[in-house]
């Protein structure tokens, strides 16, 4: 229960920080933003690399990862599992669209054609924060006991998340506070479905998830 809390502290403050700032055009996001597009733009050839990644990580995929492992969980007899997951993805990308509709933040000049709509949150860094942050928060620490394999395995995650936001950057498909306030909110989000579920669950079946 505490790291969920935890969760909740950090990823609420900074998701809302960066919102507001976005909303009301504050100059240092545009310092914060410049400085970090720039820096991740500087290292040429990757771009075909980067779109395989951001493949790899649009909502879609995040979709169909995320059934595949309810999935397994479900055959596995951990259905409050394979449900909790369900739920936090989901419901996260339902808050994800509508934050995007409130901010209305354009995206960057020279994304793809592909890349429409809003650019605040990152949709693709939000549902793969999602999954990724679940995984290290709710299920590893259930079903791996090593503690050793388990921090590699987490670092593996951790990783793979900063090359999911860093693709969509080179893409030009976000600005760095985009997928920035993205992780903070998934970071946010499954600690609070989290924490409602498990109070849920054990409140109506005396159970833990």
């Amino acid at each position: 229960m505490k790291r969920f809390k935890i969760a909740i502290y950090f990823g609420l403050p900074i998701f809302l920080i960066l919102a507001i700032s976005i909303m009301i055009q504050a100059s240092w996001i545009n310092s914060f933003d410049s400085f970090y597009q720039g820096l991740i733009k500087s290292i040429a050839g990757l771009r075909g690399i980067m779109i395989g990644i951001s493949f790899l990580a649009s909502p879609k995929m995040d979709l169909l990862w995320m059934v595949i492992l309810a999935v397994i969980l479900w055959l596995k007899r951990m259905r409050p599992m394979a449900s909790s997951l369900v739920i936090t993805l989901i419901s996260a990308d339902i808050v994800g669209f509508i934050v995007k509709h409130l901010v209305q933040r354009a995206r960057p000049i020279g994304h793809m054609p592909s890349d429409d709509g809003f650019s605040f949150p990152s949709g693709h860094t939000l549902g793969m924060g999602i999954l990724v942050i679940w995984l290290i928060m709710v299920l590893l620490p259930k079903v791996m006991e090593n503690r050793t394999t388990r921090i590699w395995v987490d670092v593996l995650l951790i990783i793979w998340l900063i090359l999911v936001m860093c693709s969509r950057v080179y893409l030009l498909a976000h600005y760095p506070s985009d997928v920035c306030g993205s992780l903070a909110f998934a970071l946010m989000w499954v600690g609070v479905v989290e924490l409602c579920l498990q109070r849920l669950v054990k409140k109506i079946w005396n159970i833990n998830i």
